[in-house]
């Protein structure tokens, strides 16, 4: 071979190598957050600057920021057991204001009801049709004498929403802590169920230290609402009160109308990341985002 052909070929080469390289360092992957003041209110104005992402602990460069599209499913799954018989109004009053505030979305997301008071039941499948769940969720009522079944409604919830193939889906739950818990499913268990869903699990929780729940389902259920929650990518709020429901509702629906979409770049690589964690340079903001690879 020529020397000037020679030296052509290997600068070819390099060239090739230089794109290849180049291609699979500007990939983008995209995840969707929420930001948080202390006070609960979304914190605007952020920038690509102000995030840091890192997949199994190693830092990934972030590309740019902008809104994230509404969720594509909500479904709310709401407590109706026992415990429910003198704050139902309280919750159906949560629920008359917030249903709106996801249905006024562009694009508007799916709606769901299911409760799970005596066992998860289904009061209005997916819908288009707002009006529908709201008028599902004025005519809510406690069960007498029943326990809760919020583990295995979640885990159901997930269910569907698998067979739907949603691709963006948020579970919004009510739950009162005074409630017994009879569900058989694990923390681990709920976590699989939204983990292969894609669905972040936001919960507003009623606190009652003096009744709370000891059960081994119980604990259960607490560590759903203390560990789960955060994985998936969502938040439990807890409240001390009945007259505490409608603005913690009303916190979660400006936290959900409210989300950002975060890009940032992955090299090409055989073994997909496991998990994902983003957070931000600003003292005062919180980051809300799943730690499961979507």
């Amino acid at each position: 071979m020529q020397p000037r052909l020679a030296l052509l070929v290997v600068v070819a080469a390099v060239s090739v190598a230089t794109v290849s390289a180049d291609q699979r360092l500007t990939r983008d992957r995209g995840v969707v957050v929420s930001t948080v003041l202390a006070s609960g209110a979304p914190a605007t104005g952020l920038s690509a600057a102000d995030f840091i992402v890192r997949e199994d602990g190693v830092p990934r460069e972030v590309i740019r920021v902008g809104p994230a599209p509404p969720p594509s499913h909500v479904l709310l799954l709401v407590d109706d057991s026992n415990s429910m018989q003198f704050r139902i109004a309280f919750l159906r009053s949560a629920l008359a204001k917030f249903i709106p505030q996801m249905a006024a979305l562009n694009p508007a997301p799916q709606l769901s009801l299911m409760t799970f008071g005596e066992r998860p039941t289904r009061r209005v499948a997916f819908t288009a049709n707002a009006a529908s769940v709201e008028q599902a969720a004025k005519r809510l009522f406690p069960i007498s004498g029943a326990g809760a079944y919020f583990l295995q409604g979640i885990v159901e919830a997930c269910q569907d929403l698998r067979k739907r193939a949603a691709p963006s889906p948020v579970i919004v739950a009510f739950v009162a802590e005074a409630s017994p818990e009879f569900s058989n499913d694990s923390r681990k268990q709920v976590a699989a169920a939204l983990e292969s869903a894609g669905a972040s699990l936001w919960v507003v929780a009623l606190q009652e230290t003096s009744n709370a729940d000891r059960s081994p389902e119980g604990y259960e259920r607490a560590a759903v609402l203390g560990d789960v929650t955060v994985l998936s990518g969502g938040m439990t709020r807890m409240i001390l009160g009945d007259q505490s429901i409608e603005p913690a509702f009303g916190g979660l629906a400006s936290l959900l109308t409210s989300r950002t979409l975060v890009f940032y770049g992955r090299p090409e690589s055989t073994i997909p990341p496991a998990s994902i964690e983003v957070t931000t340079k600003r003292p005062d903001v919180r980051v809300i985002a799943s730690r499961w690879i979507r």
